[in-house]
C-alpha cells in the first residue's frame, strides 16, 4: 500500500460551513476546506490562521485548543481523498465596546511553507449570511480579540464536540 502524503493547502478551495448556533456570547464561524487536488492526501494537527483588512494582518490572539463551543479532543490524522472535505472553526467573545477592524480575507495554512495556504475573501460583509460571524478585532486587550481554532477534522461535529 503507499503512503498517503500529507495536503498542500494549495490546493483546497475554502468556503463557509454551516451555521452555527451559539450557547454564549461568542461568534462561531465554521469554515468547509475542499480538496481541488488529484490525489488522496493526509491533514494533521492545528492550522494557522491569519486574518487580514485593508491595512494587513490583524494581530489576534490565537489560541488551539477547546472553548466553550469548540472541542477540546486533541488533533487526528485524517484522509481526504479528491473533493473530499474537511472543516476549522473559529471562535471568538463579540465586541461589546464596538470593533476597530473588520476581516476581509482569512487565510489557512499549515506549519510548512511548502504546503501553501488556502483563503476565504468576504469583500462585500452585506452578501454574507450572518455576517457578525466574520471575526472582528476589538482591540488589543480585550477578550473579543481572542481567537480560539479547532483542529483540522473531518466533520463539523467533530470540531463542536458533538
Amino acid at each position: 500500500m503507499a503512503a498517503v502524503t500529507p495536503c498542500r493547502l494549495s490546493q483546497f478551495a475554502v468556503r463557509l460551513g454551516p451555521y452555527v448556533s451559539e450557547a454564549t456570547g461568542q461568534h462561531t464561524l465554521a469554515l468547509r476546506l475542499e480538496n481541488r487536488g488529484s490525489v488522496t492526501c493526509v491533514l494533521d494537527g492545528y492550522p494557522r490562521v491569519a486574518l487580514y483588512d485593508a491595512n494587513g494582518v490583524i494581530p489576534f490572539v490565537v489560541k488551539r485548543g477547546g472553548d466553550q463551543m469548540i472541542s477540546s479532543d486533541p488533533p487526528k490524522p485524517f484522509k481526504i481523498p479528491p473533493r473530499g472535505r474537511a472543516f476549522v472553526v473559529i471562535n471568538k467573545y463579540r465586541c461589546d465596546s464596538g470593533a476597530l477592524r473588520g476581516t476581509r480575507q482569512i487565510r489557512i495554512s499549515l506549519d510548512t511553507q511548502a504546503s501553501g495556504s488556502a483563503s476565504i475573501t468576504f469583500e462585500d460583509q452585506q452578501k454574507v449570511p450572518m455576517p457578525y460571524r466574520i471575526p472582528d478585532y476589538c482591540g488589543r486587550g480585550d477578550p473579543g480579540s481572542t481567537l480560539t481554532v479547532s483542529p483540522f477534522v473531518e466533520t463539523l461535529r467533530a470540531a463542536l464536540g458533538g
